[in-house]
Formats: C-alpha cells, sequence, structure tokens
C-alpha cells in the first residue's frame, strides 16, 4: 500500500463519514471527537476514542464515521 497524504488530518462533522478502501495497516486517530469505525465483511464495529488507535485490519471498504464533531489523523503506523 502507498499512502499519500496531503494533509495529516482531516475534520468531520457528527454523522459524517469517511470511506477508506483497501487500507491495510492504516491507523486512524482522532485527536478529538468519538468514532464509529466498521469494516466489510466484519461483524464487529468498533468505537474509538481520542487518544485511541484504530488499525485497519482488512482489505475492502472501511467506513469512519464522527458520533460527534471530530479531527482525525490517519496514515501508517508507526
Amino acid at each position: 500500500m502507498e499512502l499519500q497524504i496531503a494533509s495529516p488530518g482531516v475534520y468531520i462533522a457528527a454523522g459524517e463519514i469517511v470511506s477508506f478502501d483497501d487500507a491495510v495497516g492504516t491507523c486512524i486517530k482522532p485527536r478529538f471527537g468519538h468514532l464509529w469505525i466498521t469494516e466489510e465483511n466484519v461483524a464487529e464495529d468498533f468505537v474509538v476514542l481520542p487518544g485511541e488507535t484504530f488499525v485497519v485490519s482488512r482489505p475492502g471498504r472501511t467506513l469512519v464515521q464522527a458520533i460527534e464533531p471530530a479531527w482525525i489523523t490517519f496514515g501508517e503506523c508507526q
């Protein structure tokens, strides 16, 4: 996977959704706000809080929805 990001983060309003396709290994971190994350073909969904990191574990589509206004950063895990 090659990840090219023009901005280190993105603001998403409550209810807004950001999708990632085939982003295995991408780290998603909320700097503020709570996120709901689901991965294609995975029965379990995840709530991710500020200070936590979610790592995309599967190919396919990953949906990230802001439960409340949120600022998220994403990129390669280090």
